[in-house]
């Protein structure tokens, strides 16, 4: 892992009481400056014993300065242990946070602005127990 003043972008987005609307995408602009270096992205997720699936799918995605999709994914995170329904991740109380890297060797075609699009892929509207989500954009050693 990466010293803390690595990073490209580290941000979270707190999804208030209703949880995580399926409508409302969080989005985090960022800069790339070298372009022969590989990076890690990590999604990190909060949520509560009120939500109530084992797992979790969203859409991670970079956009170019022009729109165009660089890359993008369907992840799954798993969020409780099938068989015996207990929260994974660290937790206090009855919070629990996760942290997944998704693209592990991430090169961009050219310096400049980009952004990562991040959206809920359940078929619940509005997923209740999603207390935030972050992302993180760090280079490899």
């Amino acid at each position: 892992m990466a010293c803390q003043g690595d990073q490209v972008f580290d941000q979270v987005s707190k999804m208030g009481e209703k949880g995580w609307l399926q409508k409302n995408q969080i989005s985090y602009p960022f800069e790339i400056k070298k372009i022969d270096q590989s990076y890690t992205l990590y999604v990190a997720i909060r949520q509560s014993n009120d939500y109530p699936f084992n797992n979790f799918y969203f859409v991670p995605k970079i956009l170019g300065s022009n729109g165009q999709v660089i890359k993008q994914a369907l992840a799954e995170a798993i969020l409780y242990d099938p068989k015996s329904g207990k929260a994974k991740g660290k937790g206090l109380g009855d919070m629990y946070s996760h942290k997944f890297a998704i693209f592990k060797q991430l090169k961009f075609p050219k310096k400049g602005k980009y952004t990562l699009l991040l959206s809920h892929d359940m078929r619940t509207d509005t997923l209740a127990g999603i207390i935030s989500v972050g992302a993180s954009l760090i280079p490899n050693p």
